[in-house]
């Protein structure tokens, strides 16, 4: 619940950056606007500032935030405005204006990211390349607003954010090829989420981007480490499934086809030889007429 709830609200909120606040949020997630929840000035509207210096009403605030024309298949009556699905042209600059404040200015940031898996144990690497010669700045890679890593690209120090601790690195050639590609050690379960890397010089961020990790559960016994690995565990001196039936099959077609083939040759002998058995004892002994008994001598004629 936890983790849906992490991806439909994802959003990193930076502390203000040359006039305003930072708002990051991956392309098709849901974004808030946090500031329009402390506004509850009746009138109170939320703009965004097109290209070419035009603005658009984004929500208007009466007994709550509605949406304005062009935004009500995305944004429903609520306590704060929310954008349901940010797609590319929602990225640029907003600004609240509540009562007779000034006007907030909000830059909301829509970046589109890659996806990881990575098993719990292994290491996972976070791609990033920038062009480090003679360059100032910071390299920052941070998970759910909280710091994972960060490098000064002048004095080549590092610090490590709370449960990353001897977990994260770069490359010691960093410096001279550009590759800042990070290397996290032993995943954990709790290390999903969606990591923003960047450069931050002269308090404005570049070169951003955004990495969407999932982590799977570590593959703890022989089957799950090798599924075409078969052992039989009831029987001990089993190592091996043997494939007996289709083996008993082949050997009874062999047998039957023997016993045909040695049938048809004893026939063929027995017809060569005589055609048949030979006569018995009896067969053999020629037919003859049975005797008339005699009376007085003389054969009797029937």
């Amino acid at each position: 619940m936890a983790a849906h709830t992490l991806r439909m609200f994802l959003l990193i909120v930076h502390l203000p950056l040359v006039g305003g606040l930072a708002v990051d949020t991956i392309l098709g997630d849901r974004v808030q606007f946090p500031e329009t929840e402390q506004c509850r000035e009746r009138g109170a509207t939320l703009q965004h500032t097109l290209t070419g210096g035009s603005s658009q009403t984004v929500a208007h605030l009466e007994d709550v935030w509605k949406p304005a024309a062009g935004y009500k298949d995305r944004i429903s009556p609520n306590e704060s405005v929310v954008l349901n699905r940010s797609n590319i042209n929602d990225q640029g600059l907003y600004g609240l204006t509540c009562g007779s404040e000034q006007e907030r200015p909000i830059h909301l940031n829509v970046i589109t990211s890659s996806e990881k898996s990575v098993t719990e144990g292994q290491a996972a690497g976070f791609t990033f390349h920038y062009f480090t010669a003679g360059e100032l700045g910071r390299y920052r890679v941070e998970r759910n607003t909280q710091l994972v890593f960060e490098l000064d690209l002048s004095s080549g120090s590092t610090s490590q954010g709370s449960g990353f601790e001897n977990r994260t690195s770069v490359a010691p050639h960093w410096k001279s090829d550009g590759d800042l590609t990070l290397t996290l050690q032993a995943v954990k379960p709790e290390d999903r989420g969606d990591y923003f890397l960047y450069v931050l010089k002269n308090r404005k961020r570049g070169h951003l981007q955004a990495v969407r990790m999932r982590v799977s559960p570590a593959l703890n016994t022989p089957e799950e480490r090798n599924p075409e690995q078969i052992t039989c565990t009831p029987q001990p001196a089993c190592k091996e499934r043997t494939p007996w039936i289709p083996i008993a099959i082949i050997a009874a077609l062999v047998l039957v086809a023997l016993g045909v083939v040695c049938r048809q040759r004893i026939c063929r002998s027995n017809v060569s030889s005589g055609g048949g058995r030979s006569p018995t004892e009896e067969e053999s002994q020629p037919i003859t007429e049975p005797r008339v008994p005699e009376e007085n001598g003389h054969a009797s004629l029937a």
